[in-house]
């Protein structure tokens, strides 16, 4: 489950066009089976970005089977033949949305980056995909609730180990005296909060670029917003 909906997500991109699906055709011809299998997965990104897109714009309780059959360019009993319903779909963005960004956060690890670099790129990933893939966003944020009892265990536990992969960087940052030594899981909340409630303004082409604009985010957490004892004393002196 979390290889297959990572590559639904990377094929979705925004980058890439994928062909409206030919209602003609009803299923993956016969052709090998690597060859079916990367068509299969090629239409099921299709049905995913195109579902992600309704359920940006109309939201996940207005849309229906029916509406994402026709927005992918399917007939609907072909649609079924990918995706069961649409709560596997809601699931399948949880999936790959928390999997890209624990799977970028072992990236960062391995390549020895330090704590400051690391938490910096949390927050260029949660901007690139507020970029990138706008309706997996949201629904990510707003609809977990939405999911079936086991499916909603499933992610809360991936979501919670997330959660203590940047709770344990920054304890390693607070260890090394990078950062100051305060509360870890409210750090932790306080710099997700920042990033994730993004969702809620950002907006590609009125903003800056996600990797700027994470910057300027991770600046005015990491920098705070009192300026240092020094620079106030010598502004008041001069004030004086």
């Amino acid at each position: 489950m979390r290889k297959r909906s990572v590559e639904v997500m990377r094929s979705s991109s925004a980058n890439e066009r994928i062909p409206v699906l030919d209602e003609a055709v009803t299923a993956p011809r016969r052709r090998g089976r690597k060859v079916d299998v990367e068509l299969t997965r090629q239409r099921k990104a299709a049905i995913m970005r195109e579902a992600a897109r309704l359920f940006d714009r109309v939201g996940y309780h207005g849309v229906n089977m029916e509406m994402i059959a026709e927005a992918a360019g399917l007939k609907k009993p072909t649609l079924y033949h990918y995706i069961r319903s649409k709560d596997e779909i809601l699931f399948e963005i949880h999936d790959a949305m928390i999997d890209s960004l624990r799977k970028s956060i072992a990236a960062r690890l391995e390549a020895g980056l330090n704590p400051a670099e690391i938490l910096q790129g949390v927050c260029a990933d949660i901007f690139q995909q507020m970029h990138d893939f706008p309706g997996y966003v949201r629904a990510f944020f707003e609809h977990m609730r939405e999911l079936d009892d086991d499916r909603k265990k499933e992610i809360r536990k991936e979501r919670n180990a997330y959660m203590a992969q940047v709770m344990e960087i920054i304890s390693d940052g607070m260890d090394k005296g990078l950062f100051r030594r305060q509360d870890v899981r409210v750090t932790a909340l306080c710099l997700l909060g920042i990033c994730n409630w993004a969702y809620q303004w950002y907006r590609p082409g009125r903003d800056p670029a996600p990797a700027e604009m994470a910057a300027q985010c991770w600046n005015i957490f990491a920098g705070g917003l009192l300026a240092a004892p020094d620079a106030r004393k010598k502004k008041a002196s001069r004030k004086a």
